[in-house]
């Protein structure tokens, strides 16, 4: 729910169904000891950070599949939709910390004229750069007059799409990805730009 005065103007549902640690090459990309992770999604540039966890799953050939589904506020001013692979740290703290395996950034904007979306994603590992791997989500997004009693359903409606998104969807699926993959490339690299 919005606190504090906070302007909800959607809503990002966002499903992760896989991340895999290889890169394009089909070489693997994560550490070996990386065992279990989780995805923390977090909508940011509005009010406040808007965050969402899914929950910790086992490495399995170099794959990890949750099917979970994650509704965000997208507040006023929100820009960026970030994906992120962590992992718990080993620790005797409580809560436990966590560090992040790979990330992505992507434009909400880029988001909203191409909604309903059912991509892989290429994730780059924190500070380095180098390659992550891949995380598949769907991503739709509702209006406040789509959601009932504050939260979005669990198996949200599409969107009717803007008419970028409607000649989006009349292109070959290869330029499709395309595209979004160079939106979610040039978003990582001014995520890290910023970080350094």
């Amino acid at each position: 729910m919005a606190t504090n005065g906070d302007i909800v103007e959607g809503y990002l549902v966002v499903k992760v169904l896989e991340v895999a640690g290889h890169n394009k090459n089909d070489e693997p990309v994560w550490d070996p000891s990386f065992q279990a992770g989780y995805v923390k999604v977090e909508i940011r540039g509005g009010s406040r950070i808007v965050k969402k966890s899914t929950s910790l799953q086992k490495v399995v050939d170099n794959v990890i599949t949750w099917e979970e589904q994650l509704a965000l506020e997208a507040l006023k001013d929100a820009n960026e939709l970030r994906i992120m692979l962590c992992q718990e740290k080993k620790s005797d703290e409580r809560p436990a910390r966590s560090s992040i395996v790979a990330a992505c950034g992507i434009y909400i904007r880029d988001l909203l004229e191409a909604v309903p979306v059912d991509k892989y994603f290429e994730l780059f590992q924190p500070k380095l750069g180098k390659d992550g791997g891949f995380i598949r989500v769907s991503v739709n997004y509702l209006l406040p007059d789509q959601v009932r009693n504050g939260a979005p359903p669990l198996e949200a409606e599409p969107t009717e799409l803007s008419e970028p998104a409607k000649k989006e969807k009349g292109r070959a699926p290869w330029v499709q990805l395309a595209l979004l993959a160079a939106a979610a490339a040039l978003a990582a690299t001014r995520v890290l730009a910023k970080k350094n």
